[in-house]
């Protein structure tokens, strides 16, 4: 009886163990209204349950509670992005690093959103935080493509050329673009920038 009962018990600490590593690692996903508009993305109602017909966010949470991917779809489920593309992608990623978060913006599952010599605008931003969580420091990078042909390089150093009386002066976000769609942000907490 008594060997019986052990192995039941190591039978059942075994099922425990592989659920709870199963449920670890399956990824919390979240759906939010969204209304496209002919230039931006509005939020209406976080945390919906029913999608059908209606324009949503999937928010994807990492382990930690963050938001780890934002995807923007349309009403018939097609992934989709408002206006001009200024910020954004129908795709946005997130990375964490210490005291970093890395923001990627793409148009499909491995296509960049962005190329400066058509939107003149970042793929990427990454935001520096300091120890209270604030942003301290904002970079944003830029994608530049162009075929490897004399004219080509002509054609963008000539547009390179163009922006360069344009100095970078700073961005004017004050907190993480995406965070406004994402329910979870950085486990609750959305860094603004600091003052």
């Amino acid at each position: 009886m008594n060997k019986t009962l052990k192995f039941i018990s190591l039978i059942l600490i075994g099922v425990l163990i592989l659920t709870s590593f199963g449920l670890q690692n399956e990824p919390k996903i979240l759906f939010h209204k969204i209304r496209f508009t002919a230039s931006s993305v509005e939020l209406e109602k976080w945390n919906i349950k029913d999608t059908t017909g209606t324009a949503f966010v999937m928010e994807t949470l990492d382990n930690y509670g963050r938001t780890k991917e934002l995807r923007f779809y349309n009403w018939k489920h097609q992934l989709d992005w408002a206006g001009s593309g200024f910020y954004g992608g129908s795709i946005i990623n997130y990375d964490y690093e210490k005291n970093k978060i890395i923001e990627t913006f793409f148009s499909s599952d491995n296509e960049i959103a962005n190329d400066f010599k058509t939107s003149e605008v970042p793929y990427r931003h990454i935001y520096f935080l300091n120890d209270n969580n604030q942003i301290v420091d904002l970079k944003q990078i830029y994608k530049i493509d162009f075929e490897w042909t004399k004219e080509s390089f002509e054609e963008t150093i000539k547009h390179l050329e163009f922006y360069k009386n344009y100095p970078d002066e700073g961005s004017d976000l004050h907190n993480v673009f995406g965070y406004s769609y994402g329910f979870a942000k950085m486990n609750g907490i959305n860094p603004k920038r600091k003052k």
